[in-house]
């Protein structure tokens, strides 16, 4: 989640300030991935954005030939859930230590594309 909310862009710090308030997770595994599903406290302020869906991250795993990725969903103005996944192979059941980086342009990168980032938030 840090990866995923980090950058100077506003849209990303009203999340980090939305992430600060979760009172509880709940995940599922789906075999190739999971599903954390949030509940936030009441008080929560909602973005004006209602309805969005990014996830520029990447993994990499040991074990996980092409690595893993992850979706972060926000409905109703709110964080909603966090979806990590695998291209096709089962999730493993241990990961004692792992990479990350940023997708850019198909490459897995150390710096994000804030451009394309803004554009997606427009």
């Amino acid at each position: 989640m840090e990866k995923l909310l980090d950058g100077d862009n506003p849209l990303l710090q009203d999340l980090r300030k939305q992430f600060e308030e979760i009172e509880s997770v709940e995940r599922k595994f789906t075999g190739a991935g999971f599903f954390t599903k949030f509940r936030l406290a009441p008080n929560v302020r909602p973005l004006s954005k209602k309805s969005l869906t990014f996830g520029d991250v990447a993994a990499t795993i040991p074990g996980l030939k092409n690595g893993a990725g992850f979706l972060l969903f926000v409905r109703g103005g709110v964080l909603d859930q966090l979806e990590g996944y695998t291209y096709g192979e089962f999730w493993p059941t241990d990961v004692p230590n792992f990479g990350l980086g940023y997708i850019v342009k198909g490459q897995v990168k150390r710096e994000r594309d804030t451009e394309a980032l803004d554009k997606a938030f427009a």
